[in-house]
């Protein structure tokens, strides 16, 4: 069984049968007369009996929210959610209706199946990926304080479930992706001929029939039917589209064009793309690295260019039918690049995403506390105050800094008060989320985090980024390090002389929760007690009984409180 965290909820995937569940309640794919006898509605309907079926008539053709509740008679889950209607273009919205009638029933526990790739005939890399963008809409949601503990994603089929266990180990190493506009933008390394996608894009030449590159590597792995099709369709002209069918591919469409030669001319050839995509219905869509090949765009213009091209038109145009871009990647150099230019992205997405949370948050009664020693809060968003060395604040920052550095070795030169009103806004909601977790734990500590010159501005505006992480080792996980005593951080592995003889130091305010022992081998913290059921540890240690250093793996439940800056006497 596979699990993995979306915010302090656990989900599984699970190879079974979900009739024979056990959660407080499983999910049935039902139609507007609650008595659809096919697929697994059929299964499930059967398997609870005819109290069940007699219960769903009884709310056939009342109002609803396109979900109804009922019990689930034969069936060991003591609960039944009907969701009505749910179609392949609606996947995300309908897993997000029944985790909302989850905690509007008290329902700790859910089981959902596999999600449109029965009677729905969704590809499973598509169907996984819906499936969980609903999820993580829901529970990533300010507004939503849920009871749900675990959801389970329960799959019959072999081959289905084989996609989806892929899915759920890139999942695991935080794979790269993003959300903008409502849909997944992702980015692969792999090869483009392999996408289960309901199209791939071919840059191709005016004959259709480019033997070289990736247009060259496309047709020979669709097979004749589709080499057939292009000489069928006759000329291309630079603005035109082809679209014929996948051939021997996973990919039910392949869309030909002929590609741009500068990163300029990107926006309308994307423009045409998604405008295709949206009159063909397309859900999903896998994009080469446009123009890098024979076109030799610069990699770093290429990526840069295709990402402003996709956020501009998502920006101004609806697709209801397109849930999913991806990018892919098949040599590694590019890849690097790609990696590089799209986690910058997500990161800035992020900035405006954290800003939207923290409207959402107010707009639904979140109170924001500020430490008592901001000033002029009204005035600016975000200033860096030099602390007098006479004042208080200074004394008190820099006697505990010298608790356990030595005033022998070290000299304090200058002190910083970060004050990043948005940045600890963000910081706030996680702290309020881990305080409701765990009532009477002391959920806070002040550590230290040593870095170098070029980090601060970023650190200082965003955070602190597991983007990062790895920079120093992940000896007890790939998450951000802090060190409970401030002589640790004064390590020049950690705390860098930069040209003039400065060191570095951060002390910072870390939800840490509850805490278990760190492994290198971690990506997230791991399940309290090994059971999925009470979520995860908050963070990880070296030494359970005697910590030193404390890990954290999520973004925003870290707030620079002071920038220390010192030199070596």
């Amino acid at each position: 069984m596979s699990v993995v965290a979306v915010c302090e909820t656990s989900v599984k995937l699970k190879k079974g049968d979900i009739t024979a569940e056990t959660t407080d309640a499983i999910v049935n794919l039902n139609n507007t007369t609650l008595d659809r006898n096919e697929g697994v509605s059929k299964s499930i309907l059967e398997a609870a009996g005819p109290d069940v079926k007699e219960e769903c008539k009884r709310f056939a053709g009342l109002p609803n929210d396109g979900y109804v509740v009922t019990s689930a008679g034969n069936l060991k889950s003591p609960k039944i959610i009907q969701l009505i209607d749910v179609r392949p273009n609606n996947i995300v919205a309908s897993v997000v209706k029944a985790l909302k009638a989850s905690d509007s029933n008290n329902l700790a526990t859910i089981s959902l199946p596999a999600m449109g790739t029965g009677i729905g005939q969704l590809k499973a890399e598509a169907s996984i990926r819906l499936v969980m963008k609903g999820i993580e809409d829901y529970l990533t949601d300010p507004s939503v304080m849920t009871v749900i503990s675990e959801i389970v994603i329960v799959v019959l089929e072999q081959d289905i479930h084989e996609k989806y266990q892929r899915f759920f180990q890139n999942y695991k190493t935080n794979y790269p992706h993003f959300s903008a506009f409502g849909k997944i933008i992702e980015l692969i390394k792999g090869d483009i001929t392999h996408q289960a996608v309901d199209c791939i894009l071919n840059l191709t030449n005016s004959s259709l029939n480019q033997s070289c590159g990736v247009s060259g590597a496309i047709l020979t792995a669709a097979g004749d039917k589709v080499k057939e099709e292009c000489q069928k369709h006759g000329s291309l002209s630079s603005d035109g589209v082809a679209i014929t069918s996948g051939g021997t591919l996973e990919s039910k469409r392949i869309m030909h064009i002929i590609g741009p030669t500068r990163a300029p001319d990107y926006g309308p050839s994307i423009d045409r793309i998604l405008h295709e995509s949206h009159k063909n219905g397309f859900t999903s869509l896998a994009l080469p690295a446009i123009g890098t090949g024979m076109a030799g765009v610069d990699v770093e213009a290429s990526i840069k260019a295709i990402l402003s091209s996709i956020l501009n038109y998502l920006s101004d145009t609806l697709i209801p039918s397109l849930e999913t871009i991806l990018i892919i990647v098949i040599q590694e150099p590019i890849y690097k690049k790609y990696l590089e230019v799209f986690q910058a992205k997500s990161k800035e997405l992020q900035a405006l995403q954290r800003e939207e949370k923290i409207v959402s948050a107010m707009l639904h009664g979140v109170k924001f506390n500020y430490p008592q020693k901001w000033t002029d809060i009204s005035r600016n968003d975000f200033q860096e105050i030099i602390l007098k060395d006479t004042s208080e604040e200074y004394k008190d920052v820099k006697d505990k800094f010298f608790q356990t550095a030595s005033t022998s070795k070290f000299q304090i030169t200058e002190i910083k008060r970060i004050q990043n009103v948005p940045l600890w806004q963000s910081f706030t909601i996680n702290k309020q989320t881990v305080n409701r977790k765990n009532p009477g734990y002391k959920n806070i500590k002040h550590l230290y985090h040593g870095t170098h010159s070029g980090a601060i501005g970023n650190i200082n505006r965003n955070g602190f980024n597991r983007v990062y992480c790895g920079e120093n080792g992940t000896a007890y996980g790939s998450g951000t390090y802090f060190a409970v005593e401030s002589q640790y951080s004064c390590d020049d592995r950690y705390s860098r002389l930069d040209a003039n003889g400065k060191k570095y130091i951060y002390q910072a305010a870390v939800i840490t929760g509850q805490c278990c022992s760190g492994k290198s081998t971690y990506k997230e913290a791991p399940h309290i007690d090994g059971d999925p059921n009470k979520g995860r540890y908050d963070s990880v240690v070296d030494d359970i009984g005697n910590p030193k250093i404390f890990v954290v793996f999520h973004d925003d439940v870290a707030y620079p409180e002071y920038l220390i800056t010192f030199k070596k006497q």
